[in-house]
């Protein structure tokens, strides 16, 4: 029994032996390139191992997000994959001695590109999380190395055309420490990969263009290349349509409705203040959203001024109207040319109806009475005073039954006016027939006046409808000349 455990002991042994140099044969392939390559390697040196060569670096972007546009700010900040190729000549081997294909290693053992996002306007680390990645080596030297990060970098925000504006942010990348000498950069295409954008629910991108430049600055004599990609994104206007734009132009609609109300109802100026409030309102909305720039105003605020200023002239215009309207009460009298221009000519044109009767013609009868006046009543009296003298005066009948007429006055009553003969007259019937007479007088003058301060009144509010109707045609052009000259320039964009 002791022999068959010691067998299997040895057995045992054996076999764990044996499996020890496979082990040791498959780490040593890594090991072994490992060593080979970064034994006396300096990961902090640029690699050019030529006189007077330089490292060749090819930089590509992938968008992954389009994160936010800060218009008040002008900050374009965006979720990107950076992906940059180069060849290190001290990190070739022969794929014949060893096995492996690639090799990967972390960040910090080899020489990275110090590549700059020269606009960043990040306020504590540019790129992040670029040290946290692995960067991949190939047997020709040729290195890739793959991040995402967060870049956030200033964008000029052209804000004219909001909200229906596209947008373009440059992003320039570049070589910080090394100049062109040493270190040349190129697109590695013409531009960035957006096969994996993540949509957005307020800008769409457009594209994102690469260009290769190459500047000179004053401090160094040596060329800067650099890589510059222009990010254009267009906004979906629908949102600031449906919340600004459409409630701005049915508010300034609504002005309009000042000139149709009648001047007794006392509202017409209270809704044309309100309604110049709520345009202030929608302004300060726009102008809290936009960069407080003066070079370029954006045509929704100049649309949101000039519909102010519509709604400040309709609400002058009101005040007009209101006073004009009320001014038969002082008794003062339409002049004859207002008469002509307004009540006349333009009264038809503006389709609205001055009654029958006009001013001209009242007028004219009021001269006609005043000349048929004195006649009618002359006549009134001449006949009655000759049917009571007929009547007081004592006849005379002959012996046969005829009739003897009493002498008439023929030269007074040819030489004195009636109205004298009624005086004189001692006849009281007379005197209250002549009183009587002086009462009607007075009652038809009074109601003469009336009419005419009536009438007066009557051209004054005619005069204020014409006004009323004439300012609400030209608001209403104005108005719609304005949002369509605004609306078609910021839809040209």
């Amino acid at each position: 029994m002791d022999y068959i455990l010691k067998g299997i002991f040895v057995l045992f042994s054996y076999a764990s032996l044996s499996s020890v140099p496979v082990v040791t044969s498959t780490n040593s392939v890594t090991d072994s390139l490992y060593s080979h390559l970064f034994t006396n390697y300096k990961e902090k040196l640029i690699p050019v191992c030529t006189p007077g060569g330089k490292v060749d670096v090819f930089f590509g972007t992938a968008l992954r997000q389009m994160m936010n546009l800060n218009e008040k700010d002008q900050t374009l900040t965006i979720n990107i994959w950076l992906r940059l190729k180069w060849s290190d000549c001290r990190l070739s081997w022969n794929t014949s001695q060893y096995n492996n294909t690639h090799l990967v290693v972390p960040y910090d053992t080899v020489w990275t590109p110090d590549i700059t996002l020269y606009d960043s306007s990040a306020e504590e680390e540019m790129m992040p999380g670029k040290t946290d990645y692995r960067a991949t080596i190939y047997p020709s030297g040729t290195v890739y190395y793959n991040f995402p990060t967060v870049l956030q970098s200033a964008c000029l925000v052209n804000v004219l055309y909001f909200p229906m504006d596209t947008q373009t942010c440059t992003l320039k990348f570049g070589s910080w420490s090394h100049s062109g000498a040493e270190l040349d950069l190129y697109p590695s295409t013409d531009q960035a990969d957006l096969t994996n954008l993540v949509f957005h629910n307020e800008w769409d991108v457009v594209s994102m263009k690469a260009k290769r430049n190459v500047l000179y600055y004053q401090c160094c004599p040596d060329p800067y290349p650099d890589i510059t990609f222009s990010l254009e994104i267009k906004r979906k206007p629908l949102f600031y349509i449906m919340s600004i734009l459409f409630p701005c132009i049915l508010t300034a609609s609504v002005a309009a409705l000042g000139f149709v109300l009648p001047p007794e109802s006392g509202e017409k100026v209270s809704l044309e203040v309100t309604v110049l409030l709520s345009l202030a309102v929608f302004l300060l909305m726009v102008t809290e959203q936009l960069p407080a720039s003066s070079v370029n105003f954006p045509y929704v605020g100049m649309y949101f001024a000039s519909s102010m200023i519509l709604v400040s002239f309709s609400c002058a215009m009101t005040v007009l109207v209101l006073n004009i309207h009320f001014r038969g009460a002082t008794g003062n009298k339409l002049p004859n040319w207002m008469r002509k221009l307004f009540l006349k000519r333009l009264a038809w044109i503006l389709f609205v109806k001055t009654g029958k009767a006009t001013s001209n013609k009242v007028h004219s009868e009021k001269n006609d009475t005043k000349k048929q006046e004195e006649p009618n009543q002359n006549n009134f009296i001449n006949k009655t005073f000759k049917m009571d003298s007929e009547d007081a005066t004592p006849k005379n009948r002959t012996s046969n039954g005829s009739i003897v007429s009493p002498p008439r006055l023929p030269s007074l009553i040819t030489n004195t006016s009636s109205r004298d003969i009624l005086l004189r007259s001692s006849d009281p019937m007379l005197t209250l027939m002549s009183e009587q007479c002086d009462t009607l007088k007075k009652i038809e003058g009074h109601m003469q006046q009336d009419e005419s301060e009536e009438q007066t009144n009557n051209e004054w509010y005619l005069l204020a409808k014409v006004l009323d109707r004439l300012c609400l045609f030209i608001y209403i052009f104005m108005t719609f000349l304005t949002s369509v000259i605004f609306l078609a320039k910021m839809a040209g964009s």
